[in-house]
């Protein structure tokens, strides 16, 4: 049904001039010195107007609770811009936060596409043959669970047809039966999961498991011997110039397990966008290869098709990232692929390699996450692109 207030704010829409924001949308980011360059957006090919008209429509809160959206194209930052408004985190509520380029911001579930690309870089050459093997495989201390387990994969877990009975998204959160709820509460996080029992033939059905990333994140630190933080800072946050970082660790777990991999990270919104330039630019920051150009193949590749989160077939799911493909007959890129992460509250990152096309995108819609602010901020943009 539609509200009196929408009604009135479709008419504000033919009554008002631009706000004085979207008035200046012509000029480009600043110049930080962490690494990007920054140009106009016009240079980019970005219609002013269109730009200008989705900065209002966030201004006046008919795209709600946006607190970032950076747009990058062909290696240059063309658009920034923060919203002020109230924000949480992963540890509770933040409160009226003034967003700015130095801001940390939570990024959700798109820590786990970030924990994806971890795994890749610890894999390097012997991805292939890493995932066919059994999970368990990746944990020789927890030999009890080999014989029980030794069907699930690897891949099954990267593509969330693991087949574990796990129940995250029927019930709320904060209901005593989700298993996410549990399993922030255990002080075993990899045995929580490698304990459930085998639900569904592996591969036979996608089921949403946050679980399951935070079992790759203890297959990367038996992969690499070191503590999850310390390889990403060495290998991925290091060499893209990112120093300013929380990545938080459920009260629950020991201070010698690693943090949340499914939903702990919390970072700036520049930085995030430059982990979404990987994918604009084959895996390389500045030209230094940092993840293997192969695996972020393999990775996006969208190995399942058929699942409740495809956005009516738009997206597939590949290893903690949704591939899929631009629909959009108004857009210039339409039909081209679309990489998308996506995180709680309508946190988001959507690359379009094949146009140089990265966007990044903070919000706050914690209470209704069906908003879709970040896939509806793409569509605008996709569109606002000559």
């Amino acid at each position: 049904m539609i509200s009196r207030r929408d009604v009135l704010s479709g008419l504000l829409a033919f009554c008002l001039p631009l706000t004085a924001a979207a008035q200046d949308i012509t000029t480009a980011p600043s110049a930080l010195a962490d690494g990007w360059a920054v140009a106009k957006p016009t240079e980019a090919g970005f219609d002013p107007q269109a730009l200008a008209e989705l900065v209002d429509k966030v201004d006046l809160g008919w795209i709600p609770n946006v607190h970032a959206l950076l747009i990058e194209h062909q290696g240059k930052l063309v658009f920034e811009r923060y919203w002020p408004g109230e924000d949480d985190s992963v540890a509770g509520p933040l409160g009226y936060v003034d967003h700015g380029s130095a801001t940390l911001h939570d990024i959700r579930s798109i820590t786990k596409s970030v924990t994806s690309l971890l795994l890749g870089i610890a894999l390097g050459g012997s991805w292939k043959d890493a995932l066919a093997r059994p999970i368990t495989t990746f944990f020789p201390e927890r030999e009890n669970l080999r014989s029980r387990l030794n069907v699930v994969t690897l891949h099954h877990v990267l593509t969330m047809t693991a087949g574990l009975a796990w129940n995250e998204t029927i019930v709320p959160y904060t209901d005593d039966r989700n298993d996410y709820g549990r399993l922030v509460t255990t002080e075993d996080p990899v045995g929580f999961v490698l304990a459930k029992e085998l639900h569904d033939p592996p591969g036979s059905r996608w089921n949403y498991n946050s679980g399951l990333t935070d079992l790759t994140a203890g297959v990367i630190e038996n992969l690499t011997g070191q503590p999850l933080t310390d390889y990403a800072d060495e290998m991925l946050f290091g060499p893209l110039g990112i120093t300013d970082y929380e990545w938080l660790r459920p009260r629950a777990w020991p201070k010698d397990v690693f943090p949340s991999a499914g939903a702990g990270l919390r970072m700036r919104a520049r930085d995030l966008a430059k982990v979404a330039s990987l994918l604009v630019h084959d895996g390389t920051w500045h030209g230094r290869r940092i993840v293997p150009e192969d695996w972020l193949s393999v990775s996006t590749t969208p190995h399942v098709q058929d699942f409740p989160w495809s956005s009516g077939g738009v997206y597939g799911y590949g290893y903690f990232w949704y591939p899929g493909t631009v629909k959009d007959g108004r857009s210039p890129i339409h039909g081209r692929t679309v990489i998308r992460a996506s995180g709680f509250g309508n946190q988001g990152l959507f690359v379009v390699p094949d146009a140089g096309l990265a966007i990044t995108v903070f919000a706050g819609n914690y209470e209704d996450n069906s908003r879709s602010v970040d896939t509806r901020l793409m569509g605008l943009i996709a569109r606002a692109l000559h």
